[in-house]
């Protein structure tokens, strides 16, 4: 059996639709896309490996979270007693600015890492 990735608010996730979602809690933002998922357990992502995910992928939307979780839109799986997940689409400027903000992020825990 594997374990849980640690409980924490998941911010955005990267969809293979191609979009980057950013958490909402009351109305998106007009005229945005929403995806709405939930959690597949780590058990049912070991079942179904790198392999069958991206096989599931092609089929519905997939999500990989910033708190670890792989995300499955709604409707393509029992939302019963999962993590639920609630984003509108960034537009391309904001996406931009989000992957600049990794890559900062990135280059300075590399720096963190290498200095110890």
């Amino acid at each position: 059996m594997t374990t849980e990735p640690p409980t924490m608010e998941t911010e955005l996730v990267l969809a293979s639709d191609g979009a980057i979602y950013a958490r909402f809690e009351e109305e998106p933002p007009p005229g945005r896309r929403v995806f709405i998922g939930y959690a597949l357990t780590a058990d049912e992502r070991a079942q179904h490996g790198t392999k069958g995910l991206l096989r599931w992928a092609c089929l519905q939307h997939l999500a990989l979270g910033s708190d670890g979780c792989v995300y499955v839109e709604e409707e393509a799986i029992d939302p019963e007693g999962r993590k639920e997940f609630r984003g509108y689409a960034l537009t391309d400027k904001e996406a931009t600015r989000v992957c600049q903000e990794f890559h900062r992020l990135a280059f300075n825990l590399t720096l963190a890492v290498r200095a110890k």
